[in-house]
């Protein structure tokens, strides 16, 4: 999937059961020509170890998957500090489970029937994770700052 381009590779990874639904996303992909290179596991298993590998960019979650949910995969992957962009793809999710999902931080959702839309969706995260993180950064070095100013004005009372 991945052509010459400008623009840097996409590492996605891709969480379904279905080679099929795997095979529509590709296919959704390749026609949006996002330069992305996409790995696909099955498993909780499987998907902690690749997240572990650091290769990947963004996750892309099935809902329904057997024994466990999409997220249960996020719950998961946050709890071993993965901040990466995590988008949840289902045939049918309903309103009460989607509100659920990004209440919980999931970056989007997207219907199955709405693939046309899933590079920008995926851009989208991407754009929004990127944010985040310099956001996250400017805070921290706020605070150092803020800290660094008091110690000098600490120092210059004691003066």
């Amino acid at each position: 999937m991945s052509e010459t381009s400008d623009k840097p590779i996409v590492h996605i990874l891709h969480l379904e059961d279905s080679r099929v639904d795997h095979a529509l996303v590709k296919f959704a992909l390749q026609r949006s020509q996002l330069n992305c290179e996409i790995a696909l596991v099955d498993t909780l298993d499987d998907l902690l170890r690749e997240l572990a590998s650091g290769k990947y960019d963004i996750v892309l979650a099935d809902y329904h998957l057997p024994g466990f949910t999409g997220l249960d995969a996020w719950d998961l992957a946050s709890e071993t500090g993965s901040d990466l962009p995590f988008v949840i793809l289902s045939g049918a999710i309903g309103e009460a489970a989607a509100v659920e999902a990004m209440h919980r931080g999931v970056s989007d959702y997207l219907l199955k029937d709405s693939m046309h839309r899933l590079s920008h969706v995926i851009e989208r995260a991407l754009e929004m994770s990127q944010t985040r993180r310099a956001k996250a950064q400017a805070d921290a070095e706020l605070a150092d700052s803020r800290q660094r100013l008091a110690e000098l004005a600490e120092h210059l009372q004691a003066s």
